[in-house]
């Protein structure tokens, strides 16, 4: 279990405080570097490659969505044939730049969701960036409907916390994501150690972003 919990209240503070010296787009791409690191390790395990590899990236309109594209936008740079699914009312222009500019593909679920369900039933490994630690729990259309079309042999990586659990609980009554890994950022928050919602966080990995922890 990881040695500090923070809630998410404590973790958009520290968050404030961090970037009076850091930009937030600093804080994006160590956040980023993390996720993809942790991408690569996990298709090398399961896949044997990188290169080639079908990755999909669930992305909504905050943060998280962010992070998740920025790092989709190195997985593809690295090899992966990665595709962009935007689940959001907007989207992080930034994020949707970067995976453009590297060449891999977008589709907007809001807009069609057919192409969205085929890239998604295609994947090994789905990222799932739709919520962060403000949303309440449960999925939305379309995210939905995307996170049921996982198909069961491929592995799921969540960016901070699984999509649509209780941040500060271990309820997980509502639609959410079962993750195989979750990238979380500087502490783990309480749905990531408190049960029955750590099952479906998967194995955790704490990343140090430059938040400071107090």
């Amino acid at each position: 279990m990881p040695a500090r919990v923070m809630t998410a209240a404590q973790i958009r503070a520290a968050e404030e405080i961090a970037m009076r010296a850091v930009p937030e787009h600093v804080l994006m791409a160590r956040a980023a570097d993390a996720v993809a690191a942790e991408a690569e390790a996990v298709l090398a395990e399961r896949t044997g490659r990188i290169r080639g590899a079908r990755v999909v990236v669930l992305a909504g309109s905050g943060n998280n969505g962010g992070d998740a594209l920025l790092a989709g936008a190195r997985l593809h740079y690295r090899g992966a044939e990665v595709t962009v699914v935007l689940v959001g009312s907007r989207s992080h222009d930034h994020g949707v730049g970067e995976c453009q500019a590297a060449g891999a593909a977008v589709v907007d679920a809001t807009a069609s969701l057919d192409p969205a369900l085929a890239a998604v039933a295609g994947a090994a490994l789905v990222i799932d960036g739709i919520v962060g630690v403000g949303a309440r729990p449960g999925l939305r259309s379309p995210a939905d409907a995307l996170v049921a079309a996982i198909p069961s042999g491929a592995a799921v990586l969540a960016v901070d916390v699984p999509s649509g659990l209780d941040v500060d609980s271990g309820a997980a009554a509502a639609a959410h994501v079962t993750a195989d890994v979750t990238v979380t950022f500087t502490a783990a928050k309480p749905c990531l150690v408190e049960q029955p919602a750590a099952a479906s966080a998967g194995r955790v990995v704490v990343a140090d972003v430059g938040v400071p922890r107090s």
